[in-house]
């Protein structure tokens, strides 16, 4: 069985209005979850866990959630990563601008807008967390197995 995650990076503080906003619902703090619990295929229906620092947040959705994250006003990353399915989506805004859409399944890809960022051969999920550890300034890799999240309904 393989990898499975989708979800959102985002740079800079956020609150939950904010995430309410992006996520188009209210969220409730429901339990404190650990880093496999988070990445797990197997969770908890109509939630999300968020990770929040003072320089980033990562919040990891339900698998196949897409929001609209064009009007979000810093650094934003959706990423979806199923290698069950052999689809891979990775999506990049600043300040409202498209920087990268990148989506490939199944041997091919499926959309290809801007430069840079990603390349056709790159590991997906090595990307998003080395944005992570970027975005959150956490020492995130290295300590991965440490990290709380929180987890919300929605």
């Amino acid at each position: 069985m393989g990898f499975n995650i989708s979800g959102l990076l985002i740079k800079g503080q956020t609150d939950n209005a904010q995430i309410n906003t992006l996520l188009e619902s209210h969220i409730a703090f429901y339990k404190t979850v650990s880093f496999e619990e988070a990445t797990s295929s197997f969770r908890d229906d109509n939630t999300v866990d968020i990770l929040q620092t003072k320089t980033g947040t990562l919040i990891i959705t339900e698998l196949g959630q897409i929001y609209d994250i064009s009007t979000f006003e810093t650094d934003i990353i959706q990423f979806m990563i199923s290698d069950v399915s052999d689809t891979y989506y990775f999506e990049k805004y600043t300040n409202g601008k498209l920087d990268r859409k990148y989506i490939y399944s199944q041997g091919e890809i499926q959309e290809n807008e801007g430069q840079g960022i990603i390349k056709e051969d790159d590991d997906v999920l090595d990307l998003i967390w080395e944005f992570t550890d970027t975005f959150l300034q956490n020492g995130f890799m290295e300590n991965r197995f440490d990290q709380k999240f929180k987890r919300y309904t929605l």
